[in-house]
């Protein structure tokens, strides 16, 4: 099961001597802010730290509690415990005065999309709308194209074996002052990078509702 909090990263407040980092001047007059903004780049860190305090609930034996910024995942094999735990943390976040998201609020079941990834049984499957995406994809013409393509072969890097020795020329592409020179090296590289990610996928678990 999956819960997912609405707007977590205004509702954390600031302390009154943390307050100063977070002033601004516009047109002559001072402003603060009274919440932790999204911008700051330690919100992330901050907002997890606060769910985590936060969410105290009695887990119980075999049912795990994994949480992600504004996220949590509730996880065991009795599907019962399971509800009552999601249902209990859920209690507990709204009594707080947290929103949740029902529409992005999943479970109890055997697959679950979870921070961009769809989990089967409790184990990451690559979705079925990523491969197409990456195979169906031009030859990147730029830096800016090989970037948010190696940024989405990235994100599953754990899953392609050798990735950083595979993906190592193409990043040498993106070094700083380094001419644009594509060639059939990189289109190799690439093609074994989109092999082996494709792999992963096909010996990955079979989804449920699969006929």
């Amino acid at each position: 099961a999956t819960l997912d909090i609405k707007g977590m990263f205004l509702m954390v407040p600031l302390r009154e001597e943390d307050k100063p980092q977070f002033a601004f001047t516009w047109e002559g007059t001072k402003y603060t802010f009274n919440h932790l903004t999204q911008g700051y780049k330690h919100s992330p860190s901050i907002v997890h730290n606060a769910l985590t305090k936060t969410d105290m609930v009695k887990v119980p034996s075999g049912i795990h509690i994994y949480r992600h910024i504004d996220n949590s995942r509730v996880g065991g094999d009795n599907k019962e415990q399971v509800q009552q735990t999601a249902e209990a943390v859920w209690n507990l976040l709204t009594k707080n005065g947290l929103n949740m998201l029902p529409s992005k609020c999943q479970g109890p079941r055997q697959d679950i999309k979870f921070l961009g990834a769809w989990w089967v049984a409790g184990v990451v499957v690559v979705p079925n709308d990523i491969l197409p995406t990456i195979e169906n994809g031009q030859i990147p013409n730029n830096r800016m194209e090989l970037q948010q393509l190696l940024g989405t072969l990235g994100y599953w890097r754990k899953h392609i074996p050798g990735f950083s020795v595979l993906a190592h020329l193409l990043y040498n592409l993106l070094q700083k002052g380094r001419e644009w020179d594509w060639t059939s090296q990189h289109t190799e590289s690439l093609n074994i990078l989109k092999n082996e990610l494709k792999t992963y996928q096909r010996l990955g678990p079979l989804y449920p509702r699969d006929p």
